[in-house]
């Protein structure tokens, strides 16, 4: 079902799809290849929409969700298809900033999906700051210059920084998610208490004196856990599918006849 989870394989045998299969060797394998991939994303419906109910869509980007697929490799020259829902993560699609940052909204941009199914380990913010996080505006640093020339404006912005504790270790999303705003509680337990707006996910902030630690994420297991949803409803729908193929390429293969004994007569007359 998807590479992030090896074991969602479905395997299905009985008299019915061995019979199926010694019909689908009858057939040109180019044929068999294009019927066989039709009906395979066709069964495996049930897989992306169980995906589907199973990925979280609260991220700050969405981009799991959308990039959602069922996507179907066919091997004309061995008369074969597979199936595969997941999600695309290539990154070479179109794309831009989901909220100003590094973080882009795209398409194609699931490259988090195997930290949602296995989770994150904790980790530590180690690096300190040195500069101020609410840094002066052009204008003000551009009139500093012109009054005390650029050394000694910046040595005095420096000082003022350690003067205000702006240094310290900071775990911020303003770069990477974006530019956010601080607002304050006006209720409950935490009154008077900043926070950023748009609130986390979305965004995130916390300064301290000594490193910060940030607590890994549990897996939530969204591709197990729609596999083993929709298994017994593709496995169900492989059958009916692969029937159905078999009908289609037998078609494809009469029409082609058809096609050809037309032209046949067609040139008695040229």
């Amino acid at each position: 079902m998807a590479a992030s989870y090896k074991a969602a394989q479905i395997k299905i045998t009985g008299p019915d799809l061995f019979a199926i299969r010694e019909e689908f060797k009858q057939l040109p394998k180019n044929i068999a290849a294009r019927v066989i991939g039709a009906g395979l994303k066709r069964a495996a419906y049930p897989g992306e929409v169980a995906l589907r109910r199973t990925t979280p869509g609260t991220g700050p980007t969405g981009n799991l969700r959308r990039a959602i697929r069922t996507i179907v490799k066919r091997y004309p020259r061995d008369g074969a298809a597979v199936a595969v829902i997941g999600y695309i993560k290539a990154g070479s699609g179109k794309s831009k900033s989901a909220a100003g940052g590094r973080v882009k909204k795209g398409s194609d941009r699931a490259f988090h999906q195997f930290w949602l199914e296995f989770g994150t380990k904790n980790r530590l913010v180690t690096t300190s700051g040195d500069q101020a996080y609410i840094r002066s505006s052009g204008t003000e640093n551009r009139k500093l210059r012109r009054a005390l020339g650029a050394k000694q404006a910046r040595e005095l912005k420096d000082r003022n920084v350690r003067a205000r504790g702006q240094g310290g270790y900071i775990a911020s999303s303003f770069n990477t998610l974006g530019p956010f705003k601080f607002t304050t509680t006006n209720k409950g337990l935490n009154k008077g208490r900043l926070r950023t707006s748009p609130q986390y996910p979305k965004a995130f902030f916390k300064k301290a004196n000594s490193p910060i630690r940030i607590a890994g994420v549990g897996a939530q297991y969204p591709v197990r856990n729609a596999f083993e949803r929709s298994r017994a409803a593709i496995s169900a729908n492989l059958i009916v599918e692969m029937k159905k193929a078999l009908e289609n390429g037998k078609k494809i293969l009469e029409d082609q006849a058809r096609r050809v004994a037309q032209m046949k007569d067609l040139a008695k007359y040229l």
